[in-house]
């Protein structure tokens, strides 16, 4: 994964409680159900949007192409907010591997991605994110005043050539990095 350099901050800096929610491999959505029994998902919003750089440089977008399919969400225990869930990919790929990111609306977006088996997943990376990275503003829009520090993890999901880049970032009150 391009760039993914910056993100790999060392796992030991995160918060002990937090590691096995980045390092989780499976689906973080069965996993917060698992723990979180009312959860649901909220849609912030979805349609096409401007990706962030790294996306971009990440999903090998051209500079010409100014928006791409994005999808942004809350994961959530009832109304508490748990995670912020930024995806983004290619046009085309909502034609062809990705046709159902459409058409997901108030569902999981790992319950489609797990659910197939011709899908796959890169590595997983993960970061610290504080309010110069543009997820960690756009958390604060959309839950409220946020720790000064978050943390973040990506992956890209393939399905052929198709590439879906999927960004979670762990919110307060239960993910909360020790100031």
């Amino acid at each position: 994964m391009p760039h993914q350099h910056r993100w790999h901050h060392p796992l030991c800096l995160a918060p002990r409680p937090l590691r096995p929610w980045l390092t989780e491999s499976g689906s973080l959505t069965a996993r917060l159900i698992a723990h979180h029994p009312r959860f649901r998902v909220r849609v912030l919003a979805q349609g096409m949007a401007r990706p962030h750089e790294d996306e971009r440089a990440t999903l090998r977008l051209p500079r010409r192409k100014l928006l791409a399919p994005c999808r942004e969400v809350l994961l959530c225990s009832g109304d508490t907010p748990l995670v912020f869930a930024h995806s983004v990919t290619t046009p085309a790929a909502v034609r062809r591997g990705f046709r159902k990111f459409r058409h997901v609306g108030g569902r999981s977006l790992g319950s489609m991605l797990f659910a197939s088996p011709t899908i796959a997943r890169s590595a997983l990376a993960w970061r610290r994110v504080d309010a110069r990275h543009p997820l960690w503003r756009e958390a604060r829009a959309a839950v409220g005043p946020l720790p000064p520090r978050l943390w973040a993890r990506r992956s890209v999901f393939y399905a052929g050539h198709d590439r879906l880049l999927v960004t979670e970032v762990f919110l307060p009150p239960h993910f909360m990095e020790p100031r």
